[in-house]
């Protein structure tokens, strides 16, 4: 029997959502461990800071979406198409510094994990390949504190992405299954490539009209100069010959 979804309503208190207005304050939780004060939903990434007179409430993606919570932006009123935008913009700026950071600490805490390429490939596509999530998942581990791989983003729509998740060893796979969305699961598992699953693979037809819808894989536009990170000169170099 299918379980029944938790349908998350707002908050009596809250009131009128056009009462609270954004002050652009975005709180980036890596443990997941948040909860928003409008629905009461848990297990939050990103939580936005809205305030109305003295009161101040933490608020989540989904809501941010559902209710017309007011911008303002240097004295000015924003419609609610404009405010959506702003948050989205820093958002995106939010998510990339996040995985910055914490690449940053991983390479600190294992400094002979070769992570170089996956910094290259960080850095110019804001996402993961499979590959390079293995090696990063791996190496986090190193850490003093835990780190949720859910932080990164990992390509998986094309088929070279999912070719190449099913050729990691199951090792591999299964440190960067948690890190996958449940869309992606269900997909990779239909394939055969799940962690800990030992069948031959065959070979999937190609698509005839494939040459023709070569879909880019889907990447965020970089809305600030990416911070700098510990690349080596020479891998750098070789990388972008």
């Amino acid at each position: 029997m299918p379980t029944s979804r938790i349908r998350y309503t707002l908050n009596d208190a809250v009131g009128d959502p056009k009462s609270w207005a954004y002050t652009w304050e975005i709180a980036d939780d890596v443990t997941f461990g948040s909860t928003c004060d409008f629905c009461g939903q848990d297990q939050q990434r990103l939580t936005y800071e809205v305030t109305r007179g003295e009161e101040s409430l933490c608020i989540c993606q989904r809501c941010v979406g559902r209710y017309p919570v007011t911008g303002i932006w240097d004295g000015e009123l924003l419609d609610q198409a404009t405010t959506r935008a702003t948050i989205h913009g820093l958002t995106a700026r939010q998510k990339q510094k996040t995985c910055q950071d914490a690449i940053k600490k991983i390479q600190a805490a294992a400094p002979d994990a070769p992570l170089s390429e996956v910094v290259v490939y960080f850095e110019r596509n804001l996402q993961l390949s499979p590959q390079c999530a293995a090696a990063l998942f791996t190496a986090m581990t190193a850490l003093p504190e835990p780190l949720d791989p859910r932080i990164f983003e990992i390509q998986t729509r094309s088929k070279a992405h999912q070719d190449e998740f099913g050729a990691l060893d199951d090792q591999g796979r299964t440190v960067v299954w948690p890190a996958l969305s449940p869309q992606q699961h269900r997909r990779l598992a239909s394939l055969g490539y799940a962690p800990g699953v030992h069948t031959a693979r065959r070979a999937r037809p190609a698509n005839p009209r494939s040459r023709q819808s070569q879909f880019p894989i889907p990447r965020m536009s970089a809305l600030c100069e990416p911070a700098a990170l510990d690349v080596a000169q020479e891998t750098t170099a070789k990388t972008e010959s």
